[in-house]
């Protein structure tokens, strides 16, 4: 298996941030990596991966940005696909491949994310535990980490730290050496019809056997977490609802300044406007976080910084 990069793309160091995207959700992928490649004292690569070769505009070149297309084949064959499914979804298990040897950490993001702060590039260096996958917690587990998910009660499993696909770390090496390709493809031809996609393939793969991020580098944003990200200061926000911040439908949801990132690139005409929140929706958010306040504050205090990867068992 081969990726292909983009003319102009110069590799600079054995580590890398991709945001995975098809053709569709290339506009707002490049917010994202613009923001990622205007890091302060970067040393990681940024590029923008899929599962075929785009031309990316010229801005993005210009700021040192590359494409990489890669696909696996093998596991293309063994996925169950309908008309909601693009290949895209799992370009963090095709890249984990196409790129061993040439990137020794790659950090995949979705495309519904944006960069708020922090150095991806020592999050890159952190210690993985010999593991081919650090994750976060999905936002299910956040206040109950003993929680089942309804995959694993599907497959009749016990539970198991569960993570989030959208911000994934990978080691290269330890995906090959550990087989994941062929694990991958195996457990996809047996499970996953009906089960779900790329976030139910990897956790069902590993099942539990990850190492876990802290949720400032993928913070779930939705309705009901909106009010407790200022003080959370994350990292990256995932925009895992549907209130995707380039949306109308995001007003009054998502705050103005994420909004107004999109304006360029959104069809949506009021990005630039303020929405005050629905009144009974903001009390349902507020009631909810109150509630959830004691455990939230102890998942967090798992993590002695950002940086600090945990045994998720």
């Amino acid at each position: 298996m081969t990726a292909s990069f983009s003319p102009r793309f110069a590799q600079t160091s054995d580590r890398a941030v991709i945001v995975a995207c098809d053709a569709n959700y290339l506009p707002y992928a490049g917010v994202v990596a613009r923001q990622l490649a205007a890091v302060p004292g970067r040393d990681f690569d940024v590029l923008i991966g899929g599962p075929e070769a785009l031309d990316l505009p010229g801005a993005l070149h210009a700021a040192g940005i590359g494409h990489v297309a890669a696909r696996d084949a093998g596991l293309i064959e063994a996925l169950p696909t309908d008309a909601r499914r693009s290949v895209a979804t799992y370009m963090e298990i095709f890249l984990a491949r196409a790129l061993a040897g040439r990137w020794r950490r790659i950090l995949v993001l979705d495309a519904d994310i944006l960069f708020e702060r922090g150095d991806p590039g020592r999050l890159l260096s952190a210690d993985m535990r010999g593991r081919a996958v650090a994750a976060v917690r999905d936002n299910r587990q956040w206040r109950q980490p003993r929680k089942k998910t309804p995959e694993f009660r599907a497959l009749g499993w016990p539970a198991a730290p569960y993570f989030n696909a959208g911000v994934v770390m990978i080691d290269t090496d330890a995906w090959a050496a550990q087989d994941m390709p062929a694990r991958s493809a195996a457990f996809a031809r047996r499970h996953l019809a009906g089960l779900g996609r790329d976030q139910a393939l990897i956790n069902g793969v590993l099942h539990g056997d990850w190492t876990e991020i802290s949720p400032l580098w993928n913070w779930q944003f939705t309705w009901a977490s909106a009010h407790l990200t200022a003080m959370a200061d994350p990292c990256l926000v995932h925009f895992i609802g549907p209130e995707k911040p380039w949306l109308a439908r995001s007003a009054g949801i998502v705050p103005m300044r994420w909004r107004s990132l999109y304006a360029g690139v959104s069809d949506a005409p009021d990005l630039t406007a303020r929405h005050w929140p629905d009144r009974r929706r903001l009390g349902r958010a507020l009631l909810r976080q109150w509630r959830a306040s004691g455990v939230m504050l102890d998942y967090l205090g798992r993590f002695a910084d950002e940086y600090t990867l945990l045994d998720p068992r």
